[in-house]
């Protein structure tokens, strides 16, 4: 009896501690966000005459800019005044190009004007307690794997 209760608890501790283990979903998130963020640039690019892009500015913001523009940033609802998103929870950029601009074709360009054709496959890299989850811009298709 008394094993059979030992058993039981120590499955019940490693069950309680996946299931509060948030890291893959919290990481998934942050993952989806700046995914959406980039397909939300590719689209205006695709459907306006203006060039949309994200630039990486550090480690843990970025921005969504319009008009060929790193200044002229596009303020989403719920974003903050300025532009400038924050990573949420402490997440990173761990790798990635600093600008990531579309062209009417919706074809990822290196410039914030969006001349300059990437000729290879571009990943922005997140890091977020000791996980990571990558973004890959496929060249000449603007699609997001």
């Amino acid at each position: 009896m008394v094993a059979v209760l030992v058993i039981m608890a120590v499955i019940t501790a490693v069950a309680a501690a996946r299931i509060f283990e948030q890291t893959p979903l919290e990481l998934g998130g942050i993952e989806a966000s700046v995914r959406s963020h980039l397909r939300y640039a590719r689209t205006r690019s695709m459907n306006s005459d203006q060039v949309f892009g994200v630039q990486i500015i550090s480690t843990t913001t970025y921005a969504i800019f319009r008009n060929g523009n790193t200044g002229t940033r596009v303020i989403l609802p719920g974003q903050p005044d300025t532009g400038i998103i924050t990573l949420e929870g402490g997440a990173t950029f761990t790798t990635g190009a600093t600008i990531i601009s579309f062209d009417a074709w919706g074809r990822p360009c290196s410039n914030a004007a969006g001349t300059t054709l990437r000729t290879a496959n571009t990943t922005v890299t997140l890091g977020y307690l000791g996980q990571t989850a990558s973004i890959v811009v496929v060249r000449n298709t603007g699609y997001l794997q």
